[in-house]
């Protein structure tokens, strides 16, 4: 790459041996001239490749990369591209397979003039971007406007150079000039009538930073170019003061801070950054103790923030990997809401290649997070109801930030879950993730706030008694993780075989990114260093482990692809090292934090997932796992019998001792059940699973005989307000897989519709029953359906009895009918007795025999205890309209309805399964209730054409 210069104390240029390199001829070009561009692809993806200019040829990608507002790229920028593109197509240099060059005048070749083309970027591709091969970075040409100099040897930058090596230079002028070539203020050769200069130095200065400096001079201007080179010296051993350990160390002296860095099997590290001016510096060469690099920084100034990066052997530049807070070029998309007086990202230290562009932050002086939440107790495993959700898609664009979440945690209470479950929020690339992509394991994403605003929310979750978990992804990492960048193969594009972290393919089917090692005790500790971190930095009370069934050591993949039935099989198989492994790592959290919570995702063998749940249970312990019921639950609310057996929702039906199964209907993976209902619902006629109003009511018949089976349980956000627009939904509206983890539409709106605020508070009802009743934690279940559409949950208390003197007694039978017809139900009530109706206001049943049979409606559902509860919360609409008066509410027979001197009509009761009563009426303002059932109902009537809504107990 040819570049117009600036005097820098270091030119950023390529690294040959990571990407392309770009020459010019000339070397200095002007936009209104011929100008050949040769294209170096080795180490790309176009390396060796089988280029015909016919059948497989390569073209040049290019656009005005400064200055320009409007038609930016060139007029052959086509995809994928055809023959009217063919001016843009690159020769191959005969001699060397992996150059492609091309001739053009930019000005005829943009339909620009001149004076708007000053620089342009370039890629080379294939015929399609999607699928295709490409160079891998953007490369740059800036062009001249009148007279300059520069350097086209050295090409590659940062320069390192031994006492005695020789250094080639090269400088050219844009017009015949006098050029002196200057070395550390010492004319070494000059060149008169010349555009351009050579000269081979051999190398004889002290270790440190050498200036070259190249003047041209055309008689009626001066102008100057600048590179420096490095002379090395031995890097200095000294062991670290004891207390220093990687990443950033703070003392009590404010003006100085200790940065440390595990780099086994490297040579040499330097800090640059804000303090060096950018600067490679041979004063912040840092130490060397063993496999661990470590400097003293000094002369800060208390409270401001310093953004600096490594530069590792000479070659690799990489932030470190234990900073609190990353910096990269996306932050400038970041709301200032979100992320106040957000610090921006260096421009000084911007390379070409995107993955060297991450620096990390230090700040002595840092005003501490004061906690609040000093005694918060983790609520039993048993009894977590955990909210998953991802910031990003809760709230709309410009509104997705902690602080935003905050404010909701009041709405989250009064659903009744105790547990929220955030998507990964460590520092990820982009800012629109679902975090899966993560980078440095330290740093929160700024995207959503900062790391004291992640404090309050987990401090006011405590506050409220809801647990905060982390969803934590440690099978894999992406590029550039610190650990991943400092042993890569640039030209393969994957960890090195000596990688100590990460495995140079991945050993396992379905991973994403780079496979992590969790075979190497570098991993481990990695690891162990991150899980201790969140839980007493951020005080987060565990973690789900994303795709924990890949921490393994065995390698399953035969097949380049690593994706066939065999292989995915022999994974999900027994694995005795990989438990061996989920136990250690389960061993180091509890050893200092007892009592959290360890969730994997694991979708594995029963007999493995069986002994993870089981492991050190009788000490309190033991970890919970994913049990995904999707499919089953969602054939049930779509009126399918097929695959519609749900018992395996709990843990004892899959033979496990303890309630660590993590049940759940909806995750961020799977398909929505209210899309699937809409478009695919069963129907018939007078039952149409596919109308919105009859699918939220299957759904609230799911929910029934889904919170009350025992063991935790999981939702995913919306989920309560039936959220029913596909999960790959794309920003326009259509459906497609590629969208799936694409942003989705917020729909608080949701709650405004009475229908589905129906089903949040029916489903925050049964979180009450979890909360308040112990059979719904601990007792024995038992489902006698199977694939049958009528359901039934039988929980008998532990230790049972029939005749329960008390709530902690009791016994209780969910039956649910997903059915689209009615159906004569053979309830199989535990014992014969008084029992109660729930659902028809704790109304009493006398139960002779069992079985006991009944008639229940399509999509209807009862909950019948054996000892008289609480009657639930309403599940109705809220009230609306004002100045009315329903007495008396309880009513036996006659219902008054007083509406300010008007009359009200069209009275209609609905009782909780949504079924219309209309009573008679007795005179202008009663009606008769007489023949009503007992039980809860609403009562919608009209004054003055407005609608209003009353709850009302009929006894």
């Amino acid at each position: 790459m040819r570049f117009f210069l600036k005097s820098f104390f270091i030119l950023w240029g390529s690294i040959a041996s990571f990407a392309q390199t770009v020459t010019t001829i000339p070397a200095i070009p002007r936009a209104d001239q011929p100008v050949t561009i040769t294209v170096d692809v080795t180490g790309t993806s176009l390396n060796n490749l089988a280029w015909d200019n016919s059948t497989n040829p390569v073209w040049i990608w290019t656009w005005i990369a400064d200055g320009c507002s409007s038609s930016c790229d060139a007029p052959t920028n086509v995809n994928p591209a055809t023959a009217a593109q063919d001016a843009a197509k690159v020769a191959r240099v005969s001699i060397n397979p992996d150059r492609y060059q091309i001739t053009f005048t930019p000005t005829t070749f943009f339909n620009k003039p001149a004076a708007q083309i000053k620089k342009i970027g370039l890629k080379l591709k294939t015929r399609d971007w999607n699928g295709g091969k490409q160079t891998d970075n953007d490369r740059f040409i800036e062009f001249a406007t009148g007279f300059t100099v520069n350097f086209s040897q050295p090409a590659t930058f940062p320069v390192f150079k031994n006492q005695g090596e020789q250094i080639g230079i090269t400088a050219n002028a844009s017009a015949i000039s006098t050029l002196t070539l200057k070395i550390n203020n010492a004319t070494v050769q000059t060149a008169a009538g010349a555009m351009s200069l050579s000269y081979v130095h051999t190398i004889a200065e002290a270790p440190g930073v050498v200036n070259v400096v190249i003047e041209g001079n055309n008689g009626a201007e001066t102008k100057t170019a600048s590179f420096t080179y490095i002379v090395r010296a031995p890097t200095v051993a000294q062991q670290r003061p004891q207390e220093i350990i990687d990443g950033i160390n703070y003392g009590a002296d404010p003006s100085k801070a200790t940065v440390g860095l595990w780099a086994p099997g490297k040579t040499s590290v330097y800090v640059i950054g804000d303090f060096t001016d950018w600067q490679i510096d041979p004063a912040y060469r840092m130490k060397k103790d063993g496999e661990h690099f470590w400097l003293e920084l000094t002369g800060l100034v208390p409270g401001q923030e310093y953004a600096y990066q490594y530069l590792v052997d000479e070659s690799v530049y990489m932030a470190d990997p234990y900073a609190d807070k990353i910096l990269d070029p996306d932050d400038q998309y970041i709301p200032a809401k979100a992320y106040p007086s957000l610090k921006s990202f260096p421009a000084r230290a911007k390379k070409e290649q995107w993955y060297f562009n991450r620096v990390a932050v230090l700040q002595t002086a840092q005003q501490p997070y004061t906690w609040q939440a000093t005694d918060f107790v983790r609520p039993a495993k048993e009894k977590l109801v955990v909210y998953e959700l991802l910031v990003r898609d809760l709230f709309a664009d410009g509104e997705r930030n902690y602080q935003n979440l905050i404010d909701t945690l009041g709405y989250l209470k009064r659903l009744g879950i105790n547990a929220i479950e955030l998507m990964p929020v460590m520092e990820f690339n982009g800012n629109e993730s679902w975090g899966y992509n993560p980078t440095f394991m330290f740093a929160p994403d700024k995207y959503y706030g900062t790391k004291n605003k992640l404090k309050e929310l987990v401090d006011r979750c405590h506050q409220q008694g809801v647990a905060v978990i982390l969803d934590i992804a440690m099978n894999h990492h992406d590029l550039p993780n610190p650990y991943v960048l400092m042993d890569y193969d640039f030209t393969a594009g994957r960890p090195q075989a000596d990688n100590k972290w990460f495995y140079e393919t991945a050993q396992h089917p379905f991973n994403v990114f780079f496979d992590m090692n969790h075979g190497s005790s570098y991993t481990q500790k990695y690891l162990d260093t991150v899980n201790y971190h969140w839980l007493h930095e951020y005080k987060v009370d565990g973690f789900r482990f994303d795709l924990s069934k890949g921490f393994t050591t065995t390698n399953y993949c035969t097949t380049p692809n690593c994706d066939t039935g065999a292989e995915v099989n022999a994974w999900s198989a027994y694995d005795a090292s990989r438990i061996a492994l989920l136990k250690r790592m389960a061993d180091k959290i509890w050893a200092h934090s007892p009592n959290a919570y360890v969730i994997l995702e694991h979708l594995s063998v029963n007999t493995e997932e069986k002994e993870l749940a089981e492991y050190r249970a009788a000490e309190g312990k033991g970890m919970m796992l994913w049990g995904k019921m999707t499919d089953p639950y969602n054939e049930s609310t779509m009126g399918y019998a097929n695959n519609s057996d749900i018992s395996c929702v709990h843990y004892g039906a899959r033979g496990w001792s303890v309630p660590h199964l993590v049940g759940y209907m909806e995750s961020h993976d799977e398909e929505r059940l209210m899309y699937k209902n809409v478009q695919y619902g069963r129907t018939v006629t007078g039952h149409d699973t596919k109308a919105i109003d009859v699918a939220l009511k299957r759904m609230a018949a799911a929910a029934t005989i889904f919170y009350t089976v025992p063991g935790p349980k999981m939702l995913w956000q919306f989920g309560e307000l039936g959220y029913d627009l596909s999960i790959n939904q794309c920003p326009d509206g259509s459906n497609n897989s590629n969208c799936r983890v694409s942003p989705k539409p917020v729909r608080w709106n949701y709650r405004n519709e009475a229908r589905r605020y129906d089903l949040y508070k029916h489903i925050a009802d049964l979180n009450r029953l979890r909360k308040e009743h112990d059979v719904f934690a601990s007792g024995n279940a038992e489902f006698p359906s199977g694939n049958n559409l009528v359901k039934q949950l039988i929980l008998r208390n532990v230790p049972y009895t029939a005749s329960p003197a008390q709530a902690a007694d009791m016994n209780t039978l969910v039956v649910v009918n997903f059915d689209v017809t009615d159906q004569n139900v053979s309830a199989s009530f535990p014992h014969t007795g008084t029992w109660y109706d729930y659902y028809e206001g704790g109304h009493a049943v006398d139960i002779t025999s069992t079985p006991s049979s009944f008639v229940l409606k399509p999509g209807a559902y009862k909950l019948f205890t054996d000892y008289a509860i609480q009657s639930p919360f309403v599940t109705g609409v809220e009230e609306v309209g004002g100045g009315v008066n329903i007495y008396p509410n309880p009513v036996n027979d006659r219902l008054i309805v007083e509406a300010q001197g008007e009359r009200a009509s069209a009275l209609s009761l609905y009782n909780v399964q949504g079924i219309r009563t209309v009573p008679p009426m007795i005179d202008e303002n009663s009606w008769s209730l007489a023949n009503v059932p007992a039980g809860l109902y609403i009562i919608e009537f009209r004054v003055r054409g407005e609608v209003h809504r009353k709850k009302v107990l009929k006894r």
